[in-house]
């Protein structure tokens, strides 16, 4: 089996617990403007290219000052992605899911501190079939593993038993507000938290933006959300906007819509773990 994978490598305590290989799949079904892998949004890869290239790379003037183009590739035959060497490359490459295992295999010395495998994205849930092939082969030969999910596939749970820490992320607990950033329905993200906290433990990611989520009446909207949950199998975490990257949306030719003034304060952050904390949910940091 084939995936399409757009980074790969090891990261400690972020991408779940210990050293960990961590292996993002290109493709998301979400289109969240803050972003912070937005080559890793179309299914198809997207084109991007090196900070300080010369226009004169692209014959059809799709770089122009440095700035990127890309509805201009539309259509194209693409004959710069045979010269990576110059500035332009496809954001993935293709590996074979046996390719993979050998490459975790070769790299077990570095699972310190109970690290292991992490898949995530882009949405790693995207090509389930995949998913679950690589995971098999993992757990077969011992392997820790841990995904990062944003909680919409429907059949996400068909997973759990390959899969040692789950993390899901959880935008919106309004459906209106979460359709209309980032561009798909929570339903199913909500029915898989209540379904997954009475089958595993599962860890909830919040990431706070401010003028999106971040106010007091947004932290009781998300406690509520969670409510019937099982609350001895969830911890929840909250993550503060970050631009990391904004560089990389414009390397894509995309247009990064965030303003700077998303940024949520600590003491923010501290009133949603308060409130978390007295309805009884158990809160952490990384």
């Amino acid at each position: 089996m084939l995936v399409n994978i757009f980074q790969r490598g090891f990261n400690f305590s972020q991408d779940g617990p210990g050293n960990r290989l961590v292996y993002h799949l290109q493709g998301c079904n979400m289109h969240c403007p803050w972003c912070s892998n937005p080559e890793g949004i179309s299914e198809k890869g997207s084109i991007i290219i090196s900070q300080g290239i010369s226009d004169k790379v692209c014959p059809m003037n799709a770089i122009t000052d440095g700035l990127f183009d890309s509805k201009i590739c539309k259509g194209c035959q693409r004959m710069c992605l045979d010269h990576s060497h110059l500035g332009i490359k496809l954001s993935c490459e293709t590996f074979n899911t046996d390719e993979i295992i050998d490459e975790v295999i070769r790299s077990k010395s570095m699972f310190f501190n109970n690290g292991g495998v992490t898949f995530t994205g882009g949405e790693p849930t995207l090509n389930l079939p995949v998913l679950t092939d690589l995971l098999k082969k993992l757990k077969e030969i011992n392997i820790n593993t841990a995904i990062e999910t944003n909680g919409s596939h429907p059949e996400l749970a068909s997973i759990l038993p390959y899969v040692d820490h789950m993390i899901i992320d959880f935008k919106h607990y309004d459906d209106d507000k979460h359709r209309k950033t980032v561009g798909i329905s929570n339903s199913i993200i909500k029915r898989n938290l209540k379904k997954l906290s009475f089958l595993a433990k599962i860890n909830v990611r919040i990431p706070l933006v401010n003028g999106f989520n971040a106010q007091e009446e947004n932290a009781h909207g998300f406690a509520e959300a969670l409510a019937e949950c099982n609350k001895a199998n969830i911890t929840v975490e909250f993550l503060k906007f970050h631009e990391y990257g904004k560089a990389k949306w414009k390397q894509c030719g995309m247009e990064y819509k965030m303003t700077g003034n998303e940024y949520v304060s600590q003491e923010t952050v501290d009133m949603f773990i308060r409130i978390f904390n007295e309805k009884d949910f158990t809160t952490i940091t990384t």
